[in-house]
């Protein structure tokens, strides 16, 4: 919850005004946070406080206790690094005279997850996997472990799972130290209507008398997606809110010309019965408090026209549909079909590696911070590698982050801050797409 100035009352001004002297009177004041702006010549900006640099700032890394004004950190200060920073200001609210700025070390990062392949770009004994939104190599040292009747790399294919850990190396390829292989195995259990299965619900565009509400897969837009449209519709989704759809011909085939190349190829070429198959839809829906892409039950995705016409290109549009088709992907996951159940006291069993065709809604908020934080960051992740293999510009997701942020556009957009969303994605696209 963002406490914003109209929440204050009469007696917290007060509060606040006791305790003007003491905040002004503190000399240090440590920020923490990923660089979203740069203001030159010496300037930069984290979580809205910005701090300048000079000859006699030194720089070190978070994980280590040494500092210097010589070191050739001082070269790596740009958008989407993660930084802490110490300094001298005049007041709580003027720029930070940086004395020491320590950054993270992404490259040394001990990486590990659980996660469902996308991709086999190699095969055995050289094994190299798209999964987790990583490149994962798997080496002749790599410890490996295989369940549920896999005995080799060879038996390995996309949508099986796997558990990683290791370390990125210099080309932004995660090497496996441990990799851990299983099959994609149906899980049985009693879904919850409306929850983990899908009702979709549609009615005319000018309607709203649930009287006149088809039930079930609704219309032929409502089973396939938003460019078989013939009418404006309104149309709902498990529990969900009523969304209007436009008849907007060419903007919905757009839509769902993007949504579809963003899917990836394993998940296509499934029949339609298999268990592990997701039935992506894709919808563009008039709704002026939507900024992004609303992952909805049983694969619809949704992106409102105004966010459409907040973005200058196909490729970050292809941004903000790749984080839902991401969303849809992680909700195989079964760290968060655990959540959700958990979070509901619904009674479970069986529940160790659930299949991509479990449609389990898992929202963040449900998870706690640390666990929502990480789920956004695997999105993010996950969304530039749909980006990448499907011919889309990941350079380009950070900006559609960035100009989607403000609730009024700027005269210039390019003065906007970075959000923290498009500041991950940076650090990401530095350590592992490197510009050609």
């Amino acid at each position: 919850m963002f406490v914003t100035c109209s929440s204050f009352r009469p007696l917290a001004v007060l509060a606040l005004s006791v305790l003007a002297v003491p905040l002004l009177a503190q000399t240090t004041y440590p920020i923490e946070g990923y660089i979203s702006a740069i203001h030159p010549p010496r300037g930069y900006e984290v979580t809205g406080r910005r701090f300048e640099v000079a000859s006699s700032t030194s720089f070190g890394l978070m994980s280590s206790d040494s500092t210097s004004v010589a070191s050739p950190l001082r070269e790596s200060l740009r958008v989407g690094v993660y930084v802490q920073v110490a300094g001298t200001a005049v007041n709580p609210f003027s720029t930070i005279k940086a004395t020491t700025v320590l950054i993270r070390d992404d490259w040394n990062q001990s990486l590990s997850g659980t996660c469902v392949i996308t991709r086999v770009l190699s095969p055995a004994p050289m094994a190299l996997f798209e999964a987790d939104g990583y490149l994962i190599r798997i080496a002749p040292s790599t410890k490996l472990a295989f369940l549920g009747g896999l005995n080799s790399l060879a038996e390995v294919s996309a949508n099986a799972w796997l558990h990683f850990s290791g370390k990125r190396d210099k080309d932004g390829i995660l090497e496996a130290k441990r990799a851990q292989f299983m099959p994609a195995k149906p899980t049985k259990f009693r879904a919850v209507k409306n929850i983990e299965i899908a009702t979709v619900k549609t009615r005319p565009a000018d309607s709203k008398d649930d009287a006149m509400t088809s039930e079930g897969m609704g219309t032929p837009a409502a089973q396939s997606d938003g460019a078989a449209l013939q009418q404006d519709e309104q149309l709902k989704i498990g529990l969900g809110r009523w969304h209007t759809l436009p008849a907007d011909q060419p903007l919905q085939q757009r839509v769902h010309r993007i949504g579809m190349a963003l899917v990836p190829v394993y998940q296509r070429d499934m029949a339609d019965d298999d268990p592990s198959k997701i039935h992506f839809r894709f919808f563009a829906v008039d709704n002026n408090k939507l900024h992004g892409a609303d992952c909805l039950l049983d694969g619809a995705i949704l992106v409102s026209t105004q966010t459409i016409e907040r973005l200058t290109s196909d490729d970050q549009l292809a941004a903000i549909v790749a984080d839902g088709v991401a969303c849809n992907l992680q909700r195989q996951a079964a760290r968060t079909v655990v959540a959700m159940r958990k979070e509901l006291g619904i009674a479970i069993a069986e529940m160790f590696f659930p299949p991509a065709g479990i449609v389990a809604f898992a929202s963040p908020s449900l998870a706690g911070g640390d666990r929502a934080a990480a789920l956004q960051e695997e999105r993010l992740r996950i969304a530039l590698a749909l980006m990448r293999d499907a011919g889309y510009d990941p350079w380009q997701a950070p900006e559609a982050w960035r100009l989607l942020d403000p609730k009024k556009l700027p005269a210039n957009p390019a003065s906007i801050p970075y959000p923290d969303t498009g500041c991950y994605q940076l650090g990401i696209l530095n350590l592992q797409y490197a510009r050609k």
